[in-house]
């Protein structure tokens, strides 16, 4: 399987510009600029200079996905976003499928794409989605939406399982997540520094917007940094000292930084209990260096930097208390209590402006639920059913979803979406705690510190999705290499067993 994978890929491993790749990347530009002038000329033909440039090397391909991830590059049809990187991800699956079908059939593309670890939920999720289309209030929207859950969950997450344990393809995925961080940082601290944000995120003591990035959202910015930073602790406090640490280093600031200045409450939250349950992980996995010894390395990176990160933005509010922008209605009064306010609104949520919002929209998705238990509104729906049914006291227009996973799911799938929902994150957890414990084999220093930060993702992604839904382009992309990871190091070991059988 992985000859037939890595054949017309690049001619050695984790060669990233192999011969030829240079044409079909300069077609990748033109089709971009064609796309300023004609969005759906240039989407067309964004596809097929992906379908070349796939051919020619997949991990090249998947590396431009990653850095077009969070640019909402492409036209609208129909009320609906079509991305550049759709047509990324359409070439990528069709090489990927021309291969594997051609190497060992219909079996081989089974293993491949429907990978072992995820495959018995995210069906479930699938079969829901398509039954919900008898019912849907828009069976257009819900299509778009299955076809972009098979995009992530299906084609994403093979195309990183099936990268293997080639230690420098992976090594230059996380790179090229950083620097497509690190541009929507300075692009956020810019926002942030200089309130160029929508008012409505001008709550951070009123002097400073909340950085949204290209996304307009704050929560979604926050997120995709949050997502990314245990990842890269991983590898700082595990990882082999053969690693460019002086990148990771600054990436690790980077991202610190970007979740700090999102004022992002699921995003601080999220991070916080990733790095808690990654430092448990490591005490019961990890057997090559005693606890005094790697703790206080992993503190320092996992609380130390970002603890430094929230003292400077808090100094910046300080700093600015005679810049008042735009008068606000809110009541914070910059970072610090913000974080107050993150504790109390569970004690008392009538005290948080958010919490009442989030309130009834979480009711109106279990009215969705209970009037639709059986099939939901259809994938993607329930942004209709609350506009249909707006609930009083809800300000700021209608929310594109339920700010809840389960909510989300139960209202567009009824109760099995969150059955789904339960089942498939139970999965998502397991997988990981089975690799760090060598269930698969033993981890070097490397695949363990990338293990390890790809169980943390995880978490962040779960614990945020208590209060926000972040399934959408660009923002799950680092949850997607995170279950491809996984995959991967799971599927090696069973591959090598097979073969020495």
């Amino acid at each position: 399987m992985q000859s037939v994978l890595q054949r017309g890929t690049a001619p050695v491993p984790g060669a990233w510009l192999p011969a030829g790749s240079r044409w079909p990347l300069a077609a990748v530009v033109l089709a971009v600029l064609i796309g300023l002038l004609n969005p759906l000329a240039g989407l067309a033909a964004f596809l097929a200079a992906s379908v070349w440039l796939a051919w020619v090397s997949l991990p090249l391909a998947l590396g431009l996905y990653i850095l077009l991830a969070p640019y909402p590059l492409g036209p609208v049809l129909h009320h609906h976003k079509f991305f550049a990187t759709d047509m990324l991800a359409l070439a990528m699956a069709a090489v990927l499928l021309w291969r594997v079908w051609r190497g060992g059939g219909f079996r081989a593309a089974w293993e491949t794409f429907l990978t072992r670890e995820y495959r018995a939920p995210l069906l479930l999720l699938l079969a829901l989605s398509v039954l919900s289309l008898a019912v849907a209030l828009s069976r257009f929207g819900t299509t778009v939406k299955i076809l972009e859950y098979i995009e992530f969950f299906v084609v994403v997450v093979a195309l990183f399982k099936v990268s293997g344990r080639d230690r420098s393809t992976w090594e230059t995925y996380l790179y090229a997540f950083l620097l497509t961080a690190a541009v929507m940082v300075v692009y956020g601290t810019v926002q942030y520094l200089f309130a160029l944000g929508p008012a409505s995120n001008q709550i951070a003591g009123g002097y400073h917007v909340r950085a949204t990035g290209l996304w307009g959202q704050p929560n979604v910015f926050g997120a995709f940094n949050e997502f990314l930073f245990p990842l890269v602790l991983g590898l700082l406090a595990f990882g082999p000292r053969d690693l460019k640490r002086g990148w990771l280093a600054a990436g690790l600031a980077v991202l610190a930084w970007g979740v700090v200045i999102s004022y992002s409450r699921g995003a601080w939250v999220g991070d916080a209990a990733a790095v808690g349950f990654m430092g448990l992980a490591a005490i019961f996995t990890w057997r090559r260096e005693p606890l005094a010894r790697w703790l206080p390395r992993y503190a320092f990176w996992g609380v130390g930097v970002p603890v430094l990160a929230f003292l400077l933005v808090t100094g910046l509010n300080h700093l600015h208390l005679a810049h008042v922008y735009t008068p606000v209605t809110f009541h914070d009064r910059g970072a610090s209590s913000r974080l107050l306010s993150t504790v109390t609104a569970v004690a008392n949520p009538r005290s948080s402006y958010d919490t009442i919002q989030r309130l009834l929209i979480w009711k109106t998705a279990l009215a969705a639920l209970l009037s639709h238990p059986l099939l939901g509104t259809g994938l993607g729906n329930f942004h209709l059913y609350i506009a249909q049914h707006p609930p009083k006291g809800l300000v700021g227009g209608i929310p594109p979803m339920a700010h809840d996973l389960y909510l989300e799911w139960g209202a567009d799938l009824g109760v099995g979406g969150i059955l789904a929902a339960l089942w498939l994150q139970w999965r998502w957890v397991t997988a990981p705690l089975k690799v760090l414990a060598g269930r698969y084999g033993a981890l070097d220093r490397f695949w363990y510190g990338l293990g390890l930060g790809a169980f943390g993702t995880v978490v962040a992604f779960i614990v945020h999705d208590w209060v926000d839904f972040l399934i959408d382009h660009g923002v799950v992309v680092p949850l997607l290499l995170a279950l491809g990871l996984i995959a991967a190091l799971a599927s090696g070991r069973r591959e090598a067993e097979r073969h020495e059988a």
